[in-house]
């Protein structure tokens, strides 16, 4: 009787210890939760600087006409180039400059002449000013406005920019005049079916497009 007693006890023992063993040996798991709709980042962070010395180094890798600021904003950051019959546009995704021409939609002709960097549309954004010959190496020069609009129903999407010369709106303004030092355009708009006297460009947010300042002395 005695000896049952002890091989009893000497199984429950057993099978305490196995109990222990598998317990400790069981991996401890910890809950994690997932965020839905969490916004996706398109760009990888880089450190300060390293988009404009990357720009510096890449253009220098082409014949360059003009080269244009960079342009920052929580939209991304972008740059132009003019080469001789090219004009062409780039983002950076915090690694390398990218070639997104395709947003030009073709530009605005053959012969690039300059850009100009500025907050045309007053947002703390840079946009750009393009003029362009009508022929290779001479003719007439006009210009259009390359800008993210705020106003309107899209965010984040750059186009060529309307401007309404008092008659009808067109995408270039024709022997447009460009202080470079305070980035205004000048140009000549209709005004009672007559041209007027040159006046500078300006964004109007109500109309999405690019006016001659006469609007707003109204």
């Amino acid at each position: 009787m005695k000896s049952s007693r002890v091989s009893s006890l000497v199984v429950a023992v057993a099978l305490l210890l196995v109990s222990c063993s598998s317990q400790s040996s069981t991996p401890t798991t910890t809950s994690s939760t997932v965020v839905q709709g969490a916004p996706v980042r398109t760009t990888i962070p880089s450190k300060p600087g390293a988009a404009t010395k990357a720009w510096e180094t890449y253009v220098q890798s082409f014949v360059t006409i003009d080269i244009s600021e960079i342009s920052k904003s929580d939209c991304g950051t972008y740059a132009m180039l003019v080469t001789e019959g090219s004009l062409t546009f780039y983002d950076w995704n915090g690694v390398q400059w990218t070639d997104i021409s395709s947003l030009l939609m073709g530009g605005r002709g053959q012969f690039p002449l300059k850009v100009y960097s500025h907050d045309f549309t007053n947002d703390g954004v840079i946009d750009f000013f393009v003029t362009y010959r009508t022929r290779k190496n001479s003719g007439p020069i006009y210009g259009g406005f390359f800008a993210i609009p705020w106003s309107g129903d899209f965010r984040c999407v750059w186009n060529w920019v309307d401007i309404d010369n008092g008659r009808d709106s067109s995408k270039v303004i024709d022997r447009p005049e460009i202080d470079q030092r305070k980035g205004r355009v000048y140009g000549a708009g209709y005004v009672n079916r007559r041209y007027s006297s040159r006046r500078q460009l300006k964004y109007l947010p109500s109309a999405n497009s690019f006016v001659f300042d006469d609007v707003f002395q109204k």
